[in-house]
């Protein structure tokens, strides 16, 4: 814990000038680790015109969630809605290109307060019911937040490194939950509509272009959905997720969980990473 605290204070010095977070997500995971088969089985690539474009998670046989900014293309400074014709999403397969299924996307509905970075989650509703398999599950989402300085695991096609090449295969890796108040020193910006991932001191690893929406996942239960990040990819700044606690009437509500069980495991005998101990702590 003492190092931990002392990889704080270096980020807090590092962010003086009250340098704000704003840069999008591109696809990757910095650092990160090919998954295993049946590992992440709610994870998927959103994709425009079958490219892909963001990572989503499986809440329902219907829905998929991810963030509101893969849903918009900016032209000319103008931002615009894409068609739900053009999206579709690829389930079931590890690779970004080939396997699995792939389901065209009825419709979207984004949250109504998303203006810039903030409100930046969405669901979408698919033109036809996925069939659950070992490889296809959805994840539950989590009720409460996570504990403060814990590991959290982070999954997506995204970028390897800053301009880097796309891997064909997913990749995750484990960062670490900040508290608000830490979070809100770093940036002003950062509300409790946010959670806040550090990279592991391990090494130097976090989310990039092409994660956007991709899943932030602790105890089993869906803690996040990848927004922006700090820097360029992989720099020893916090990664920013949507906080799914503060939107999970909004999600159930708008998707069909609100008459969901939300206390039972979809699934419960899935393993998304084996780096933290039995009481979720990162481990030294």
């Amino acid at each position: 814990m003492k190092s931990f605290i002392v990889t704080v204070l270096a980020l807090l010095l590092l962010a003086v000038g009250g340098k704000a977070f704003r840069s999008r997500l591109q696809p990757r995971v910095v650092n990160g680790r090919n998954a295993n088969p049946g590992q992440f089985p709610y994870a998927v690539s959103l994709r425009y015109n079958n490219i892909h474009i963001c990572g989503g998670s499986i809440i329902s046989a219907n829905y998929i969630l991810t963030a509101a900014h893969c849903l918009t293309t900016e032209i000319d400074g103008e931002v615009f809605d894409t068609a739900a014709r053009w999206l579709s999403i690829r389930a079931g397969s590890l690779h970004v290109g080939t396997g699995g299924v792939v389901v065209p996307i009825s419709e979207y509905t984004k949250f109504p307060g998303y203006f810039a970075n903030y409100g930046d989650i969405a669901v979408l509703r698919l033109a036809q019911s996925l069939n659950f398999t070992d490889q296809i599950r959805p994840i539950n989402l989590t009720q409460t937040e996570p504990p403060n300085f814990v590991s959290i695991v982070a999954a997506g096609w995204g970028r390897l490194f800053e301009d880097g090449p796309r891997p064909e295969i997913l990749q995750y890796t484990s960062m670490v939950s900040l508290s608000h108040n830490v979070c809100s020193i770093l940036n002003p910006l950062v509300d409790e509509s946010f959670l806040c991932l550090l990279p592991s001191r391990r090494n130097i690893n976090g989310v990039c272009n092409g994660d956007s929406g991709g899943p932030a996942v602790y105890n089993d239960r869906l803690v996040g959905v990848a927004n922006y990040i700090s820097e360029s990819c992989g720099a020893p700044h916090p990664d920013v997720f949507a906080n799914v606690a503060h939107y999970a009437n909004w999600i159930r509500q708008n998707s069909d969980l609100e008459n969901a069980d939300v206390t039972s495991s979809h699934s419960e005998n899935v393993s998304s990473e084996n780096s933290t101990t039995e009481n979720g702590n990162l481990e030294v």
